[in-house]
């Protein structure tokens, strides 16, 4: 008599065991999508990651190029012409470097017995310019013209003194007198 009641609660459960499956079965089936989209997302990083590596081997490549050359041109400007080459002109000089020159002889002209400081230097190639923005290029400048031997250069302290030698192109009269670096 009382089997209605339970067959309705058995009737209820198998309804409810019925979703659950459903429900569980698409969630499984969206677990398997996403793992599906992951794994087309990881191939295709890693095609992208294999492409950049190779890119890059090739920059590096080009860059070895590049190197090789500028080091061959460079190779070619630091020739320096000896005095048994003839070659005494000052042609092969940048303006600048003559520019540096042309000072320092003017500078040893008015104070033939002392060294000039880097900084006056400076201050007289560009008056308009702070002495801290403009003294490595300054320095690089006397530097190559100290290989080529047209000046000495002597440091004391934190300041850099130049002399001009005879070797100078400006220099009308070779200086007879060695110029000690007084300071």
């Amino acid at each position: 008599m009382f089997n209605w009641l339970f067959k309705k609660e058995e009737n209820n459960v198998s309804k409810k065991i019925r979703v659950l499956e459903t429900n569980l079965k698409e969630s499984f089936s969206n677990i398997k999508k996403d793992m599906d989209l992951l794994f087309e997302y990881n191939k295709i990083t890693k095609e992208r990651q294999i492409s950049s590596e190779q890119d890059i081997k090739k920059l590096i490549y080009k860059l070895k190029i590049l190197e090789e050359s500028l080091y061959k041109e460079q190779a070619q400007e630091k020739y320096i012409p000896s005095e048994e080459d003839g070659q005494e002109d000052n042609n092969h000089l940048t303006e600048i470097s003559q520019k540096i020159c042309m000072i320092l002889a003017a500078l040893h002209k008015e104070n033939p017995k002392r060294a000039i400081p880097l900084k006056i230097l400076a201050e007289e190639m560009y008056p308009n310019k702070k002495y801290a923005v403009i003294r490595s290029t300054i320095s690089q400048y006397t530097t190559t013209l100290e290989k080529l031997g047209y000046i000495t250069k002597k440091k004391r302290g934190r300041q850099v003194y130049l002399v001009s030698t005879d070797k100078n192109p400006y220099i009308k009269k070779k200086l007879k007198q060695k110029v000690n670096f007084k300071y």
